[in-house]
C-alpha cells in the first residue's frame, strides 16, 4: 500500500498529530517506516487497520458540517451510498498506487538479479583461472623402462 507522511496519516485519520504519536506511534499501534530520505512514514494499511475507514477530505463545507450535526443518530442511505462510494474509491486508489509500487520493486528485482546472475559468472571465471592446473610434461621413452 502507498505511505503518507506522519501528518497526512493525523488528518487521514481525524486526529491530531501528537495524539497519533502519543496514543498510536509510541504505544506501538501503528508501525513507522522511513522512506529512502530517512523520512518517517506510515502505510494506509495500518491506518485502514487500526482506525477503519480513513477520511478522504477533512475540509468539511459548512452545509456538510450542518447536515453532520443534524443527523448524528441517523445516516441516510443517500449518505451511507456516498460514504461506501467514498471508501471504495479510496481503496482503488490504494490498490492502483500498491500495484505501480510492487512492479517497481519488481522491476528493480529483476534488474538485481541480472547485476548478479553476471557477477556470479565473472566469478566463476575467475575462480576457473585460478585453479588451472598444468598437465604434467610427458615422460620420456627411456622412463617406460622401468
Amino acid at each position: 500500500m502507498p505511505q503518507v507522511s506522519i501528518s497526512e496519516a493525523a488528518r487521514l485519520a481525524g486526529i491530531s498529530r501528537s495524539n497519533l504519536y502519543k496514543n498510536y506511534i509510541k504505544q506501538g499501534l501503528i508501525s513507522v517506516v522511513r522512506n529512502h530520505q530517512g523520512q518517517p512514514q506510515i502505510d494506509i494499511s495500518e491506518l485502514l487497520r487500526v482506525f477503519g475507514e480513513i477520511q478522504k477530505n477533512t475540509a468539511l463545507s459548512s452545509k456538510t458540517q450542518v447536515e453532520d450535526t443534524l443527523e448524528t443518530q441517523q445516516v441516510t442511505p443517500k449518505t451511507h451510498l456516498n460514504t461506501q462510494e467514498s471508501t471504495t474509491e479510496i481503496q482503488v486508489a490504494a490498490l492502483e498506487s500498491e500495484l505501480k509500487l510492487l512492479r517497481e520493486q519488481l522491476t528493480k528485482a529483476d534488474e538485481r538479479e541480472q547485476f548478479y546472475q553476471q557477477q556470479l559468472k565473472d566469478l566463476t571465471q575467475t575462480i576457473k583461472l585460478l585453479e588451472y592446473h598444468p598437465e604434467p610434461p610427458p615422460r620420456r621413452w627411456w622412463q617406460w623402462w622401468r
